[in-house]
């Protein structure tokens, strides 16, 4: 193979030079030769700003900015993503806010005080005569309001089956509740 390159490369010096050597005697070489010469210069510029060259972006608007989405609904979100992800903190405060907000919505339809929902929240004959719902029950009891005890019911639905199905079992009783 080598062989015949080389035998191409010494045939076409040849050639040129012959061409070279009669475009001093005939003008219809030296435009035939004026005229190949412009030619391989167009194409090799041709090849060269070609490989250089992309196909142009199409005109569409640009993407919209994300906006910093910030604020409490958002931070809540997420804190109830990581609880469905599983995480015990995520798990206890999404539970913490919802008993909170029930039990003041509680509060406010009966007309307690703070003090008598906090004594309704800690006896669970009371909250069995107010509710007439295990689940209700079970879930605003805090004997004490440390943070031991609002822990014992995470703990207890991530032993029995799950934190999730647990959770929205007691959204499904509250959104019933009258």
């Amino acid at each position: 193979m080598v062989g015949l390159e080389a035998a191409v490369i010494v045939g076409l010096v040849f050639l040129l030079g012959y061409l070279l050597y009669a475009a001093q005697f005939s003008g219809g070489v030296r435009w035939a030769l004026g005229f190949v010469i412009i030619a391989a210069l167009s194409a090799y510029a041709w090849m060269s700003v070609s490989r250089r060259t992309s196909d142009p972006r199409p005109l569409v608007r640009p993407p919209p900015v994300a906006r910093a989405r910030t604020g409490e609904l958002t931070a809540l979100a997420a804190t109830v993503r990581r609880a469905n992800s599983g995480l015990t903190y995520s798990q206890v405060s999404v539970s913490a806010r919802v008993r909170d907000a029930f039990t003041e919505h509680l509060r406010l339809v009966r007309g307690l005080s703070p003090e008598a929902m906090r004594r309704l929240q800690a006896d669970p004959a009371a909250l069995q005569r107010s509710f007439h719902d295990p689940l209700l029950e079970d879930f605003l009891f805090l004997a004490t309001p440390d943070s031991d005890e609002r822990y014992r019911w995470v703990d207890r639905t991530r032993t029995l089956g799950g934190f999730t199905f647990a959770f929205n079992e007691i959204l499904d009783h509250m959104e019933a509740w009258r």
